[in-house]
């Protein structure tokens, strides 16, 4: 009973946080009218991040935040196994971080329009040479507004919590904007989230934060080869974090 107690208490006060902190988000986006947006927006969703990890009954311990502390143009990649990725990349957001997300996000009351008005990247999945069109797109914003944008190579959440094949958007996304990739490695969300789980466990959450990699040598000619050693790099991580963390 008191686990269900617990269960309603983290949807109903979660749903609740979310949907009035993406209005007022929302609102002061608009009242700002863009001209903050670099810094104003990642610390709208740091605290956003935060607040609903507490909510959760999480805790974050991040390594390596140095590599992302500065405001830099970057490709901000990381592993995703879990719904809670969507609160722990906002915790990790620089000045100038803004998060590619799935179309289908503007369809989440409330949520979607807030992502929207926050400038938010949308990525295309469903149509290859549209979601390359806008991946073009991103890179020309990133390039004009120096962005470090966060986005999964693995393209969608992992059902069992492996580290599924990488796909090529946030490569592409590297090449047309000349910008290192910066991996972020995330232990211990699938445990305590997994997909069709409906609340969260709590716990704690490891964050590895590696060194910027240089994408100058990166051509499509390369950028399979980038992809999978970046693939096993990430792999070697996992498994070093799976055996000196303890979540």
């Amino acid at each position: 009973m008191k686990g269900l107690g617990r269960s309603a208490w983290q949807l109903i006060v979660g749903w609740a946080f979310t949907c009035g902190y993406a209005i007022f988000a929302g609102t002061v986006t608009v009242l700002s009218l863009g001209l903050f947006a670099n810094w104003l927006t990642p610390a709208l969703l740091r605290v956003f991040g935060r607040t609903i990890l507490r909510i959760q009954g999480v805790e974050l311990r991040v390594e390596g935040f140095e590599h992302l502390a500065s405001p830099a143009m970057r490709v901000a990649t990381f592993n995703h196994t879990s719904l809670l990725d969507a609160m722990i990349i906002p915790v990790l957001n620089p000045t100038g971080g803004v998060s590619a997300i799935k179309r289908e996000v503007l369809y989440i009351p409330f949520v979607g329009i807030a992502a929207w008005l926050m400038g938010f990247l949308l990525i295309d999945r469903g149509r290859s040479e549209r979601a390359k069109q806008l991946l073009d797109r991103a890179a020309a914003r990133m390039k004009r507004e120096r962005l470090t944008v966060f986005i999964a190579p693995e393209g969608t959440r992992s059902g069992n919590g492996e580290l599924k094949a990488f796909k090529r958007g946030a490569f592409h996304l590297a090449l047309a904007s000349g910008a290192p990739i910066v991996p972020i490695v995330i232990h211990g969300a699938f445990a305590l989230r997994p997909r069709g789980q409906a609340v969260t466990s709590a716990g704690v959450v490891f964050v590895r934060i590696l060194p910027a990699l240089d994408t100058s040598c990166l051509t499509a000619e390369t950028m399979a080869r980038f992809s999978d050693e970046l693939h096993a790099r990430y792999a070697r991580e996992l498994l070093a974090m799976k055996a000196s963390c303890a979540p």
